[in-house]
């Protein structure tokens, strides 16, 4: 809703002082001008102009103070000015955020009362919507003869081309840029119309037909307060109010306000210094007659810093215990990036705003009363001393000024503060969004595994009000993560059965190689039983032969070398069994190769010992018993390649490091195998603290462990740690000897060791 304001008080001449001398953070308002100092000059500049042209533009950069000249200066000045000539004379304050017809049409009504009156709203809206023939007909609903003056200020009018981009919202902004060009061409007698706006928006006006020539023709660049009205402007509200500010500091505080967003700065410090001072006695709960603000008052690391710690202080005070991150959301939902790339304020009503939150507007409203009360400024509507009246759903919400963006810490931090975070989630969703169109043409295109992991934890703080801020589409969003999710589900499960079906494979070699254990050692046994049997068959051969005759001998001879005959055949028949079970290991790629040399060493034993002599080529192939078994196991797949190390870095100053790290860990050998690392590349916005990652088990096992001491011997931070990876690259893991270390955007340095290594050091240099 617009912010509606009408003259100061019933008598323009009384001087009712506001409750402190200084407004902190927010623009000055219409009762505040009393201590509106220092800007003299600019008021009668501006009240000339206004007053001849009845049209006037008044546009400078953020901070400069726009809205404080014309609340404070302006309108009270041709309130008292026209006062003593005896002329009725009106003014209000309205914003286009939301609706600039319907917010002026309320702003308007207000001026008699009558802003609930629906039917009164309703006239003067149809009124304003009669483009280039609304200033007439606003004329005659407001004016009531000659001697009545209306003068209405269209505050921060570049929320106009903001509202422009919103869905139906062109028309509307073209039907009020209409008016304003009629109004600037022939101006109705008694109404008088101001605008403030920032000075970068005024190429935006071009975009509507007359806007810019009408602009042009009327604006008032606000020119930067010089030394000697900035100590006015400091030094002489506390004069009002007992007080005094030293003028060592007066001249400080006046030097800082020649900087950017140095105006409210100093107005917000003054607030907080002069609250500290005169703070009433503990024991008595009586405010001192007199103070002074000295040098000694200064913040201690300057007035943003100030600022930002009070910001801080507001949060700790005000965010609930089960809501850790409400002022965090609050505040992203309320700041945003221009497409210049400046930090911006981002009104919303409070209905809206607590959507993006997730929570009930009642739950916001008490975080938001804390960080608007009076003597805090730091969002509005601000809240007048002891008023408690509830927001309503409808109310927009702001930040006091774009200072508060700049300055608090926790919001502007470039590397991880709330508004650079924000910034990066609107770039992920956007994302997303690309990749739910591509899902929507094919609904084989989903998201890896890994990314839907990451991507299902990072939606679990959003909802579908903070997707509309970068395009909307949740429908389709959580679609693709739901068909992804699946896939993703799909592929654990056979990669499962897959491990179960090795697994029962390994079993079954293993029950094989004990088979085939159990027949070797039997016919060892066989063996070694058929040897015993022959040398008692011997001795007993020798008897015989001694007691019998010549022929008995010959007999029994005969005999006995029949039955040795036939031991021997069944021998190798059962030999020829245990080679062809051997062949069938040998088949089998599973089989270690360890085992398979072991088991022909003992088969060809066995053969000499049945057979009393070396075997045969026909019998034992060369190598192996089994077809293409090689005699000694060769190296596997990829063994030879040399290991390379791929460097990540996630801030461009850490490259310096970053390559000395590189050319020290390329001269390392662990296990006495060469170490190439090719380069470093950058990957800004990673979140890794320092990892060395691994892909392979057998790797992740024997190797890494070895290059993860020789990398940490050259660093002192971070100190690096290992990150198995191959239970996540089981299907299609990188090539053999490929690790990776990624050093995060942490603090990156070198050893001792390293520094102490100039070759290696010498050769980073560029």
């Amino acid at each position: 809703m617009g912010d509606a304001g009408t003259e100061p008080a019933q008598d323009p001449f009384a001087i009712r002082l506001p409750p402190r001398p200084y407004p902190g953070l927010r623009p000055f308002d219409a009762a505040e001008w009393p201590i509106f100092f220092g800007r003299e000059r600019m008021v009668d500049a501006v009240v000339t102009r206004l007053v001849t042209d009845r049209f006037i533009v008044v546009h400078g950069d953020s901070g400069s103070g726009k809205s404080s000249l014309v609340r404070a200066g302006v309108l009270p000045r041709l309130l008292q000015d026209q006062a003593r000539g005896g002329a009725r004379w009106r003014t209000c304050t309205a914003l286009p955020r939301g609706g600039p017809l319907r917010n002026l049409a309320q702003a308007l009504a207000a001026l008699d009362g009558r802003a609930d009156d629906a039917q009164r709203v309703l006239h003067l809206r149809r009124a304003l919507n009669l483009g280039r023939h609304a200033p007439a007909a606003l004329a005659e609903a407001m004016l009531s003869g000659p001697d009545d003056h209306l003068c209405l200020l269209i505050d921060q009018f570049e929320e106009l081309f903001e509202h422009a981009r919103q869905p139906g919202g062109e028309s509307e902004a073209r039907g009020l840029t209409d008016a304003l060009v009629a109004w600037a061409e022939a101006p109705p007698p008694g109404l008088y119309l101001a605008l403030t706006m920032r000075s970068e928006y005024l190429g935006h006006c071009a975009r509507f037909p007359g806007l810019a020539e009408a602009v042009n023709q009327r604006q008032y660049l606000l020119p930067p307060m010089v030394t000697a009205d900035l100590l006015r402007a400091i030094r002489e509200p506390a004069a009002l109010y007992g007080g005094e500010v030293d003028p060592a500091l007066a001249e400080r505080l006046a030097a800082e306000a020649l900087g950017i967003d140095g105006l409210p700065l100093v107005q917000h410090a003054l607030m907080l210094m002069q609250r500290q001072v005169a703070a009433p006695d503990p024991a008595t709960g009586a405010a001192p007659d007199s103070w002074r603000l000295a040098p000694a008052d200064y913040p201690e690391g300057g007035l943003g810093a100030l600022l930002s710690r009070h910001a801080d202080s507001v949060m700790q005070a005000a965010e609930p215990a089960g809501r850790p991150r409400l002022v965090e959301d609050m505040m992203r939902a309320l700041t945003s990036v221009n497409a210049e790339g400046h930090a911006v304020r981002r009104p919303l009503p409070l209905s809206q705003l607590a959507a993006v939150c997730a929570v009930p507007t009642d739950a916001l409203r008490p975080v938001l009363d804390a960080f608007r009360a009076d003597g805090v400024s730091l969002m509005t509507p601000g809240l007048a001393p002891g008023e408690s009246e509830a927001l309503t759903d409808v109310a927009w919400i702001d930040i006091g000024h774009e200072a508060l963006i700049r300055s608090w810490r926790r919001l502007a931090n470039p590397q991880d503060g709330w508004l650079v975070n924000e910034f990066r989630n609107g770039l992920v969703w956007r994302s997303l969004l690309v990749q739910a169109e591509s899902f929507d043409r094919d609904r084989r295109s989903v998201l890896s595994a890994v990314v839907t992991e990451e991507r299902s934890r990072w939606l679990g703080r959003r909802n579908p009000a903070w997707a509309e801020r970068y395009g909307g589409g949740w429908d389709r969003v959580l679609a693709l993560m739901t068909e992804s999710r699946s896939r993703a589900d799909e592929a654990l499960q056979q990669a499962q059965e897959a491990l179960a079906t090795r697994a029962r494979a390994d079993q079954s070699r293993e029950r094989m190689l004990r088979a085939v254990g159990v027949a070797i050692g039997a016919l060892c046994l066989a063996g070694w039983a058929g040897w015993q049997t022959l040398q008692a068959r011997d001795a007993q051969l020798a008897a015989t032969q001694a007691r019998d005759k010549a022929n008995e001998e010959r007999d029994v001879a005969q005999s006995d070398r029949a039955q040795l005959q036939t031991a021997q055949d069944k021998t190798r028949q059962v030999l020829d069994s245990v080679k062809r079970v051997v062949e069938l290991a040998s088949r089998n790629p599973g089989t270690p190769p360890k085992v398979l040399a072991e088991l022909n060493s003992q088969v060809r034993r066995l053969g000499w010992e049945v057979a009393g002599a070396e075997p045969t080529p026909a019998d034992l192939p060369t190598g192996a018993y089994g077809k293409g078994v090689p005699a000694t196991p060769g190296p596997a797949a990829g063994e030879n390649l040399a290991a390379r190390v791929y460097v990540h870095i996630g801030t461009p100053d850490q490259r310096g490091e970053a390559e000395t790290f590189r050319k020290l860990l390329g001269q390392q050998k662990p296990g006495g195998q060469p170490l190439m690392v090719p380069g470093v590349q950058l990957v800004a916005g990673q979140r890794n603290e320092g990892v060395l990652r691994c892909f392979r088990p057998s790797e992740c096992r024997d190797e890494a462990p070895q290059l993860l001491a020789a990398a940490n011997t050259w660093l002192a931070a971070p100190v690096l740690k290992l990150q198995d990876l191959s239970a996540r690259y089981t299907d299609n893991p990188p090539r053999p000897h490929h690790f990776e270390v990624w050093f995060g955007s942490g603090t990156l340095s070198l050893s001792a060791a390293a520094l102490q290594a100039p070759s290696a050091a010498q050769q980073a240099k560029p």
